[in-house]
């Protein structure tokens, strides 16, 4: 189009248009004469911000830019650049453009900027975009918090309640306790109706712990993760820190402190020294959500430490623990009430924990894990037991599980069967094991749990059962030769409270469990019957794994033997191989020894040709000599794999070590 045909706006800006590649002041004078002549002229003021815009001053586009918001609000042009700034404001990363958008907002004034994103927001047809939206006003301007905050709650609330979504793992969860929350509890001056509050920390707790519980970091509504777990119950503490604070709880304060077992006390000693009153009292509500929310943060530390698998999002960005563990009843070494008292003076001396004496964790756990893992467990079962102590702290709690979903929480029974343990109730611990199965434990799990409980119980025969069940699928050959310590003696354990251990669920510490409860359950039968060589025999095979723990047991056990003057035990020659325990035996035929009549090994071909045992009776001295040649061939045997040897032992001689339970 020719200059003639211009009109007198479409003139001025052609002007300003090609002076700004020869002179940017002459474009300029022609830019102000046609901002003074034309200034209901949309075409001419846009011209004017974009020039400025085109020169990357965001200084004086944003004077521009407000004049056009204010005088052309209907201008189609107008709200695609709006679009391009509050788009800018919600990029985590932004680029050359983005970056000019934020500048460009954050040099208008706070009116223009509150009138920029509110209209901006409801000319928004999607609620989830408006509620963006008004995020992005309320995190750049915290001061309209007062204004805009509470009906924005209602806005994600009522969205959420009429939405599809079948979770609080949602877009409109997330908005509200992620981005909302810490913003409205922020504010010294917003006035929050202290039902909505308890609502409020409901529903917060309900999103983290099920976004924790799902197993996978999505949320429903929101592309890719936003969330990051080390960063997630530090912001549920910061809302319960925030949250009591405008109720006036003096708990508050407790979310502030790193060291779980003292968070765990301050409850403690607020329920003992504060009188609850009724349901609905704040005292109650405090001790209530404040013990909830500790409970549900340490059980997760827990499970996740004892079954990786059981989360997957702790393991955003590190490497996973892949070591599974299980907590058991442990059977602590038998020793000669010397060495106990000495044990218990060193415990004095070292001044151990008093709430983690009972309790023991697997060496092959790194130490840090170890420190957490009790620190977590005996936290969340504090919790369990303080939210127990009272019938309406029961009902209550009882009404947030059902809130929470906890059904769907397949390990959380097992934690339940924990805490039973961990009191020493041993037929609560059975019947919630029982009753879950295999959903929550494996079978080898569920076995080697219920074999420590069942001999709580003082069912012996069951608990052997159990424990040969375990086992029965272990591979014959293969594992370490020697066994790993297994637990630490703790001999003041509390009155009531059974010594406890968190085993790994490997090949050498099933074996080792498996034959500590043995020994265990084999010691009423070897030593109370009359006549039970089998019993002993048997007890004297196990007793090799972790020789020389248990030591006394063998004396023990030599010590029947000479009281009865014979020993018959006929699978000795299979699986009797440690030097030590052999020279035992082999010195109770000598005459020093006692001269006492053993017939455990098999008769040679010689003497099945004359109908003769391998005996050590008196005056039979071939037998003696082919006994003291048995002896040697035992002794070659020495450097065998033990623990295949005890596995050997567990699973072909299942019939005769339950036989010897059951005489």
């Amino acid at each position: 189009m020719q200059e003639n045909q211009l009109s007198d706006e479409e003139y001025v800006i052609y002007r300003t248009k090609s002076s700004q590649k020869l002179d940017a002041a002459t474009a300029k004078a022609w830019m102000i004469t046609a901002k003074t002549l034309f200034p209901r002229n949309f075409a001419v003021q846009l011209e004017a911000y974009t020039t400025q815009k085109s020169a990357n001053n965001p200084k004086e586009a944003a004077r521009y830019f407000s004049s056009l918001f204010f005088d052309f609000p209907n201008e189609v042009e107008l709200w695609e650049e709006v679009q391009e700034i509050t788009s800018a404001l919600q990029k985590v990363d932004a680029n050359e453009s983005s970056r000019f958008y934020r500048d460009l907002f954050s040099h208008m004034l706070t009116e223009v900027q509150h009138q920029l994103l509110l209209s901006m927001a409801e000319r928004a047809e999607d609620t989830i975009e408006h509620c963006r939206l008004m995020l992005v006003l309320l995190a750049r301007l915290p001061q309209f918090v007062d204004t805009h905050g509470k009906k924005l709650v209602d806005t994600l609330l009522t969205t959420e309640k009429h939405s599809h979504y079948q979770t609080p793992v949602n877009c409109f969860r997330k908005l509200l306790v992620v981005d909302l929350l810490p913003t409205l509890l922020g504010s010294r001056t917003i006035d929050v109706p202290q039902k909505q509050l308890y609502r409020l920390i409901l529903k917060s707790i309900e999103f983290y712990v099920n976004w924790f519980a799902s197993g996978s970091p999505l949320i429903q509504g929101v592309e890719g993760s936003e969330l990051k777990t080390e960063e997630a119950w530090t912001n549920l503490f910061k809302i319960m820190f925030a949250m009591g604070r405008k109720l006036g709880w003096e708990l508050s304060s407790m979310f502030s402190i790193e060291n779980r077992e003292l968070m765990c006390q301050n409850l403690w000693a607020f329920f003992r020294s504060t009188p609850l009153g009724d349901e609905d009292s704040p005292n109650f509500r405090q001790l209530l959500y404040c013990t909830t929310v500790l409970l549900v943060e340490s059980l997760y530390e827990y499970m996740r430490k004892i079954d990786p698998a059981c989360f997957q999002i702790p393991n955003q960005g590190n490497k996973m623990e892949t070591t599974q563990l299980l907590l058991v009843r442990a059977f602590l070494p038998s020793v000669d009430s010397g060495l106990e008292s000495a044990l218990k003076r060193r415990k004095d001396e070292n001044s151990a924990s008093h709430s983690t004496l009972n309790v023991t964790v697997t060496k092959s756990c790194p130490t840090p894990t170890a420190t957490t893992l009790l620190s977590s467990f005996l936290t969340a079962v504090s919790c369990w037991e303080l939210l127990q102590q009272t019938e309406e702290l029961r009902n209550e709690f009882s009404k947030i599980c059902l809130h929470l979903r906890t059904e769907s929480w397949l390990w959380l029974p097992n934690f339940i069967a924990d805490v039973y343990l961990h009191q020493g109730l041993y037929a609560e611990a059975l019947t919630k094991l029982q009753s879950v199965g295999s959903t929550v434990l494996n079978p080898q799990s569920f076995l080697l749990k219920s074999s420590g409980i069942f001999f709580g119980l003082g069912n012996h025969i069951a608990a052997t059962e159990q424990i040969l069940h375990a086992v029965a699928n272990l591979p014959l050959e293969g594992g370490s030769d020697l066994p790993t310590s297994f637990t630490i003696p703790c001999f003041s354990s509390p009155i009531g409270k059974p010594p406890l251990h968190f085993m790994a669920l490997n090949r050498t510490e099933i074996v080792q469990y498996s034959v500590s409860v043995l020994l265990a359950c084999l010691q009423d039968r070897a030593f109370k019957n009359g006549n039970s060589d089998l019993a002993v025999g048997h007890l004297i095979v196990l007793l090799q794994y972790d020789w020389p723990n248990n030591s006394n047991l063998l004396e023990e056990s030599l010590e029947k033997i000479r009281r009865q003057g014979q020993f018959t035990y006929q699978l000795f020659s299979s699986y009797v191989i440690q030097v030590d325990i052999l020279e035992e035996i082999a010195y109770l035929v000598t005459d020093q020894g006692g001269a006492i009549n053993v017939d455990i090994f098999p008769p040679s071909a010689a003497q099945l040709a004359t109908q003769r045992r391998m005996t050590t009776r008196r005056g039979d001295l071939g037998a003696r000599e082919d006994f003291r040649s048995a002896m040697k061939r035992q002794m070659g045997r020495s450097p065998e794999n033990i623990q295949n040897l005890m596995i050997r032992f567990m699973i072909r001689e299942r019939e005769n070590i339950l036989q010897a339970m059951k005489v």
